[in-house]
């Protein structure tokens, strides 16, 4: 299951030009050009001075993610090469800008939490919903796949926990073994929905890789028809 790849608009990010390596380089380049961004980025190691220095350092680590395991570069590589709007078994691909968030989950993404004295049964209560897709009449009928970008953590890709418990703390996790990331999640919309229709999914169940867990331990989608 493929970490975030899309910016704000929807689109899907370059991480071969952010990594400056070519899209055949092998793991020891890109591990090579994950250390330099990390350093050039971090707060305590930055070499140059930036506002959003968070954000990059998230892109960095999303895009070495993708790039270090074969499995979701090869899947990364068919959606940036290829720009699909139907998937390999002929489901429409929803745009992310039909996929609405409620307010609070839209909080978490940016933070990469839950805000504090928030929980989940008061999204619920709030919003009805912790996510809606809106789909067309066409989509209702014969079914569609949507991807969903949710908050997650993950082990440190560089330390890999290692640093967590002695005196010498990584710099990218700062010690604490694991980071906030953000991966996305596939849902598949099935034919035949209408406007009552909900897809509440167990988040328990859903790894997006080994060092990877969602924070939710459950998500409802609510969909409704343009």
């Amino acid at each position: 299951m493929l970490p975030s790849c899309y910016d704000k608009n929807g689109n899907i990010i370059d991480f071969y030009t952010i990594f400056n390596i070519s899209n055949t380089a092998e793991p020891g380049e890109i591990k090579s050009a994950f250390r330099t961004l990390i350093k050039r980025y971090h707060p305590d190691t930055a070499t140059i001075k930036a506002d959003n220095i968070t954000e990059k350092l998230d892109l960095i680590i999303r895009g070495y993610r993708i790039l270090i395991d074969d499995d979701l570069r090869i899947e990364y590589d068919r959606l940036l090469f290829s720009n699909r709007k139907i998937d390999s078994r002929g489901y429409a691909i929803i745009s992310k800008k039909r996929v609405k968030y409620s307010a609070t989950l839209s909080e978490m993404l940016k933070a990469r939490l839950m805000p504090r004295g928030m929980k989940r049964k008061d999204i619920i209560f709030n919003f009805g919903q912790d996510i809606e897709i809106l789909v067309t009449p066409l989509e209702a009928r014969k079914g569609a796949v949507a991807y969903i970008e949710l908050p997650a953590r993950m082990t440190c890709p560089l330390c890999r926990g290692s640093h967590s418990k002695v005196q010498a703390k990584c710099y990218v996790c700062n010690g604490v073994g694991r980071i906030h990331t953000s991966s996305q999640l596939e849902v598949h919309i099935p034919p035949h929905v209408d406007d009552s229709t909900y897809i509440d999914v167990d988040m328990m169940k859903i790894r997006p890789d080994k060092l990877t867990s969602f924070n939710l331990k459950n998500l409802r989608i609510k969909i409704t028809i343009l």
